[in-house]
């Protein structure tokens, strides 16, 4: 199937080349003291993907990516993780962007697993600031279109993902708490949203479930919030290496 194909492309090829190239140019930026906006000095420590999931060949749908999604090397780590998920949890994706994450995460997790996707509907304020450039991300598009498409092609998982809308730092978490096993947090970069969306996550996770971050080293409000968390409340966050996502398992 051509899905493992993308997913074996993503975790053994794509992987380790973008590792490298954003190796150099981190090295390139110290080495000729340039400072890059979408790519900040990162402390926290690193981790293989291998030691985040069981499984080692994903599927990945939806390969081609767009400004705005998640690479697809990451794209297979969250498929791999969704596919560990536990039957008859939640998972839990704040910022659906256009759906791309959504719809494999739907696709590979059990098939008694409900995926909740949170976005901010177009046209509604914030309650804090949003990092200058987020428009298109949050407000202009329409949330969840790639699953949308696909909805036709793959009846069952697609109805199992549930849109939600809100501002997700105002929004009512309390129904979901405590019931799911994979969270994965892309909404606003900026700083006092990292830091509430942080906390919606911590409280949304069951024992033995799975905080994914993603971003980090990317945009300076998630890194230095994530890197705040690890360093002053001593969470064991983890960046997958090669790869701008953060790993929290809760024991």
């Amino acid at each position: 199937m051509k899905e493992r194909y993308y997913g074996i492309y993503a975790i053994y090829i794509y992987l380790p080349f973008s590792s490298l190239s954003r190796w150099w140019r981190r090295f390139s930026n110290r080495f000729r003291g340039k400072r890059d906006r979408f790519l900040w000095p990162t402390r926290l420590p690193g981790i293989s993907w291998r030691r985040c999931v069981l499984s080692r060949v994903p599927r990945v749908w939806e390969h081609r990516q767009q400004n705005g999604n998640v690479r697809i090397s990451e794209l297979g780590i969250l498929s791999a993780l969704a596919e560990d998920c536990e039957q008859g949890t939640n998972i839990f994706e704040i910022g659906t962007f256009d759906g791309r994450t959504t719809l494999n995460l739907a696709l590979n997790s059990p098939p008694g697993c409900r995926v909740y996707t949170l976005d901010l509907p177009p046209g509604q304020g914030t309650r804090y600031q949003m990092e200058d450039g987020e428009n298109y991300i949050g407000v202009d598009q329409r949330p969840g279109s790639r699953y949308e498409k696909n909805r036709s092609n793959f009846p069952g998982p697609v109805s199992k993902i549930q849109q939600l809308f809100g501002d997700s730092a105002s929004f009512d978490y309390v129904p979901f708490h405590n019931t799911c096993s994979l969270v994965f947090v892309d909404g606003s970069h900026a700083y006092d949203y990292a830091r509430s969306d942080t906390r919606a996550a911590m409280n949304l996770l069951r024992k033995g479930g799975v905080i994914i971050w993603h971003d980090y080293g990317i945009w300076e409000g998630v890194t230095r919030a994530l890197e705040e968390l690890w360093k002053s409340d001593h969470y064991d966050l983890r960046n997958i290496r090669g790869t701008s996502l953060v790993y929290w398992k809760k024991t």
